[in-house]
């Protein structure tokens, strides 16, 4: 049987605008959430913790469907969960009903997240380079309207439901889309059957990078607003200030477009997790005039470690949907604990914990990107091209 070519990566690209948008909604809806369950904002934080344990049971459960084939009806099916669960969430006054939804919400996404980043490699092979840090990208750009939305729909209906709905109804009509294109095929099966998996020393290293790396991005933008608040800014203020951060994001997803094309990917890594550092060491010196720039430099560095650091392992290693399941599973499990505990010192201790909080994060970002290269040696075939 011939493997004739796909074109479903542009679907993907839909996929990641989406699930960009319904994410960016959750750190700035918080406190709206807290409202409307009617408790503080410490205590709703546990939809983080829930969420981040769905994404994981999705990585674990749902997502080794894609080696058996089920391709893009997988994500299509799981992208139509995640629109069924948001489009509950302003129905919900219990918090214990709204940790579920995203319990719910968390296993779809991450069987979604599971599938592109694992199909389009299958389809573009060598020059998906470029096409994965372009589908990244897409994320940020779904992610940057995600506050003003929810600011929208509080000085509309002074609370999120609006945003929640519109981001339900957006997923939907993604999922159609990805349902009707056909999937690429795994053109590795043959060879994965006789390959050795990873060790466990390469994936603990993998653990360790993608554990510091989700939560300096994830606790970085779901509680910023928070931050900006209880640093005295308004909420109009804290939602730019959120915003700011996702065009930085944006811009960075687009410039690893560019940085995928080079040789450097870790050194490139190492150049952001520097700058998160140092704009880590601004907020806790409280200098308040440069919170936008701040937030800006900050996504702009945070925005190309991972599909760099996915890049770099995908050429080092034969991925497969149970390869690419661990990756995203460990990013499941930082979010499922590291931004709830960020949350708490914020709420609980004071404002400069946060700033301290993602300066540890970034540091062992760094560290990972010292290990790794050591744990997955070039190829063969790399080796002799050089």
């Amino acid at each position: 049987m011939v493997d004739q070519p796909t074109r479903s990566h542009r679907a993907y690209f839909a996929v990641f605008l989406v699930v960009g948008l319904a994410f960016g909604l959750v750190g700035p809806s918080i406190s709206l959430l807290a409202e409307q369950v009617r408790v503080n904002i410490a205590s709703v934080g546990i939809i983080l913790v829930t969420y981040g344990f769905g994404y994981v049971l999705g990585t674990r459960i749902f997502a080794r469907g894609y080696d058996r084939s089920l391709g893009n009806r997988l994500i299509g099916c799981s992208l139509f969960v995640a629109a069924t669960c948001f489009a509950l969430v302003p129905f919900v006054s219990m918090r214990l009903v709204l940790a579920l939804l995203f319990l719910f919400f968390g296993t779809a996404v991450s069987t979604s997240d599971v599938g592109c980043n694992t199909l389009i490699v299958w389809e573009l092979k060598d020059r998906v380079g470029p096409r994965l840090a372009l589908m990244h990208t897409m994320f940020g750009v779904g992610a940057i309207l995600s506050p003003l939305i929810v600011r929208g729909s509080d000085a509309t209906r002074g609370d999120a439901s609006l945003a929640y709905w519109f981001a339900a109804a957006a997923i939907s009509i993604v999922a159609t889309v990805v349902i009707f294109h056909r999937a690429p095929l795994d053109p590795h099966l043959e060879k994965r059957e006789t390959e050795v998996d990873i060790s466990k020393k390469q994936i603990a290293m993998i653990v360790m990078f993608f554990l510091g790396y989700v939560a300096l991005e994830v606790a970085f933008v779901t509680w910023i607003f928070t931050y900006g608040i209880k640093t005295g800014l308004s909420k109009n203020e804290a939602a730019v200030l959120t915003s700011t951060y996702w065009v930085g994001f944006m811009l960075g997803r687009f410039a690893t477009v560019f940085l995928a094309r080079k040789g450097h990917g870790i050194l490139f890594i190492q150049i952001g997790a520097i700058a998160n550092i140092a704009v880590c060491a601004l907020l806790y010196f409280r200098i308040d005039s440069l919170l936008v720039p701040c937030a800006i430099v900050y996504g702009i560095a945070a925005a190309p470690q991972f599909p760099l650091m996915f890049g770099f392992i995908g050429n080092r290693t034969t991925l497969s949907g149970k390869m690419t399941a661990r990756i995203v599973g460990t990013a499941g499990v930082s979010s499922t604990t590291l931004p709830w505990l960020a949350g708490q010192f914020l709420e609980r201790v004071g404002t400069w914990t946060f700033p301290v909080f993602l300066s540890c994060t970034a540091a062992t970002v760094l560290l990972g990107t010292k290990l790794i290269p050591k744990c997955f040696p070039a190829r063969q075939a790399e080796l002799a091209s050089r």
